[in-house]
């Protein structure tokens, strides 16, 4: 058995305990105009953001579903001229109603997004992260393929970093001053919620 306390290679460190097994339990996707670029703050050579801000009035939504319907990937990009990282979301809607058509409909026509993912250790430790795909540069449409003899009726969609348009970092780290607290709180505040009609 693996000491918990040996170094793998240079700063990394073998953490007690750790599995890695994360899975993608909630998904909230935004528009990528809609972020506030200059009031957002991130650290850690902007590996991590620190405070997450949207323009006035805006909304993210959120992507209903469940950890088999929700994938984020990240994958490093070597180019000629730098390194950079391609972003790849992938939602299995389990509703497509008027509002989630739209929605589709704008990616369809050039809108780009981002989306929020809360990602589970599914190891010993069961801890929650908050990572952020397409915060620099937004994730085009790739992919919309519905089948009606798949899973009673579904559609797979794809959005990933527009090529050429390489992010500097894999997904973000969310990790405001307040944690996980904060972050829900924030969540609350944002998501948009459909209006009562009487």
């Amino acid at each position: 058995m693996a000491d918990c306390n040996t170094e793998m290679a240079g700063e990394f460190t073998e953490k007690c305990g750790y599995r890695p097994k994360q899975g993608v339990a909630e998904k909230w996707y935004g528009n990528w105009k809609d972020i506030d670029s200059v009031a957002t703050q991130m650290a850690n050579r902007n590996t991590k953001v620190s405070v997450l801000v949207l323009k006035a009035g805006k909304k993210i939504f959120k992507a209903a579903g469940n950890d088999k319907s929700h994938i984020a990937k990240s994958a490093l990009a070597v180019g000629d001229f730098s390194n950079g990282y391609i972003h790849t979301d992938e939602y299995v809607p389990i509703y497509i109603g008027e509002n989630e058509a739209e929605r589709i409909q704008e990616l369809a026509d050039g809108a780009r997004v981002f989306t929020i993912n809360k990602m589970i250790d599914k190891g010993i430790n069961g801890e929650i992260q908050y990572r952020i795909a397409g915060l620099e540069s937004g994730m085009v449409i790739t992919n919309d393929d519905f089948s009606s003899a798949e899973n009673s009726g579904t559609s797979k969609i794809i959005c990933a970093t527009k090529e050429g348009e390489e992010e500097a970092t894999r997904l973000k780290i969310w990790n405001p001053a307040g944690g996980i607290v904060d972050i829900e709180a924030w969540l609350d505040d944002n998501v948009y919620v459909a209006p009562v009609i009487p």
